[in-house]
């Protein structure tokens, strides 16, 4: 405890007296401050657990976006450091137990307990019901992500150091997948959308919103279900319609997003785009499937996802007379490229990210509106709601375009129509499963980062050539996963190895698959 110079002074002056008076049992608040509160207000824990969220868009807090790259969206347009593959091959998850899923399970905690629940502390946020049901979905973003990454993973016996459990067990992602399912059901029926959360500003992804956290909690679980369609279709399928008929996201403003405080810049702009920010201005820029694919459909989001312009946020490829508007004008780079020399030359010639996502307080999606309509379509075509799958595949690409205008003021959202019409939902079923996948992959560009990784680990759309850059542990291939680290290993070994069966090689490294990939992903060697 710290103490103020005038309260020693004071102590000691009136020591006198306190032997001669004092009640020595009671001495009210004289060694309380408000500096060193004693309770920790839950709009102030929840504020914080939310900002670790950014990390499954940048995908780290450092300079490598392999979540980008590895989705299909990204290549480095200055050398080949992390196009190889070689660069990170293991996901560090103890920043996230310690950080985000402590705060929230402490938010949950303070709501439950009788001693806590009605401290000014704890109320201040808002009601009981509203502050557990927000903290358990939120906290269930995480642990689904964090699996999404390395299957397996602490689950049951997450937190649990004060009963002396420092060595937790690993869970199966069945089981993990299947507790969140339960959860968030749990929970579901908590949401009181008459009172919203006070404190909205510590919400930074709703604005203290009940209504949304309740449309977001079914998002997720349809987000989980749908990726048990090849291990478990059963399941996968009671658990959707469930969801569904809970309500998922409907309207752009519904999606999870986060954005970027201008007081620590760690938005794309410090990588991609902005030159005064050390020297890392555009060392990435749009991937060249990605390009080539939207020119292939003549996606006017193209225009909004990149730039051939000049200005301080995008040097490369700039094309002399050459209209925005003009898809020849706009050219990616490959992901991979065997030397740097390679790199600079397919750099003279490419595009680069838009303005938007290279300022300082950009906003991103984390999952949006567009994917949840998109994954509801698949549903619908594999028959596990009663809803019609076109409705929802044009409700996905107008939610996109919608999306998309919300930050570029000069987008026309109306374009949807006219963009839907001319890219019919195919009436073969697996057709139509192959369109829905490969608009998610469209509609994803710097969104959906670890989403949209799943989805090319499950359907292996769109196809990403291999170049000689790549060609990693003699794997032609993208990662399937990302490995323990090795604090993971030096803290938890045991359990570690006992869990590593759950992984389709049973082996501890990027191409043993998590538990609902089985998508033969390998990739053909580029020309």
């Amino acid at each position: 405890m710290k103490y103020t110079k005038s309260l020693v002074a004071a102590l000691a002056i009136a020591s006198f007296a306190m032997t001669t008076s004092c009640d020595f049992d009671d001495f009210g608040d004289i060694n309380t401050t408000p500096n060193y509160p004693t309770e920790g207000y839950t709009y102030m824990l929840f504020q914080y657990a939310s900002v670790g969220s950014r990390n499954f868009i940048m995908t780290s807090s450092s300079y490598d976006p392999w979540g980008q790259e590895w989705s299909g969206y990204l290549s480095e347009a200055k050398n080949n450091q992390y196009g190889t593959f070689a660069a990170t091959n293991d996901f560090g998850s103890g920043s996230y137990y310690t950080g985000a899923i402590k705060n929230l399970t402490s938010i949950i905690e303070a709501n439950t307990n009788e001693e806590t629940k009605n401290l000014l502390s704890t109320t201040a946020f808002g009601s009981n019901e509203n502050q557990i049901a927000v903290a358990t979905t939120l906290r269930a973003f995480y642990y689904m992500t964090i699996s999404d990454i390395t299957g397996p993973i602490v689950y049951s016996e997450a937190l649990q150091a004060e009963d002396e459990n420092f060595q937790p067990k690993y869970d199966k992602q069945s089981d993990v997948y299947a507790g969140l399912d339960k959860e968030l059901n749990d929970v579901y029926g908590m949401f009181d959308t008459d009172n919203n959360l006070n404190n909205g500003n510590a919400d930074i992804f709703f604005g203290g919103d009940i209504a949304k956290w309740k449309k977001f909690n079914a998002t997720l679980r349809m987000m989980m279900a749908i990726k048990l369609a090849d291990v478990d279709p059963t399941t996968g399928k009671a658990r959707f319609a469930k969801a569904f008929a809970d309500g998922g996201m409907e309207s752009v403003d519904d999606s999870f997003c986060y954005t970027f405080d201008v007081s620590y810049a760690r938005s794309w702009f410090y990588a991609i785009g902005y030159q005064g920010y050390a020297s890392r201005s555009n060392y990435f820029a749009p991937n060249k499937t990605l390009v080539d694919a939207l020119k292939e459909y003549k996606d006017p989001r193209l225009f909004t996802y990149a730039t051939i312009g000049i200005d301080k946020y995008a040097y490369l490829g700039s094309r002399p007379g050459a209209s925005e508007k003009d898809f020849d004008a706009y050219f990616g780079i490959p992901c991979g490229l065997e030397s740097n020399s390679a790199v600079a030359d397919a750099k003279n010639i490419a595009c680069s990210t838009a303005p938007k996502y290279c300022v300082e307080d950009a906003t991103y999606g984390l999952i949006t509106t567009a994917r949840c309509k998109l994954v509801e379509a698949e549903a619908a075509v594999r028959g596990w709601i009663s809803a019609d799958a076109a409705t929802l595949y044009a409700e996905g690409i107008q939610a996109s375009f919608d999306f998309e205008a919300i930050s570029d003021k000069e987008f026309d959202p109306a374009q949807a129509t006219d963009y839907i019409a001319a890219h019919p939902l195919p009436s073969s079923s697996d057709e139509a499963l192959k369109e829905i996948v490969m608009q998610r992959f469209l509609a994803g560009f710097l969104t959906d980062g670890i989403e949209a990784w799943s989805d090319w680990r499950r359907f292996n759309i769109p196809t990403f050539p291999i170049y000689a850059g790549q060609v990693n542990e003699g794997r032609y291939s993208y990662p399937q996963r990302l490995m323990f680290n090795s604090t993971d290993y030096a803290t938890n070994e045991a359990n570690i190895k006992a869990i590593l069966s759950d992984l389709s090689n049973g082996v501890d490294d990027r191409w043993s698959r998590v538990w609902w990939d089985v998508a033969d992903n390998e990739s053909p060697i580029a020309e």
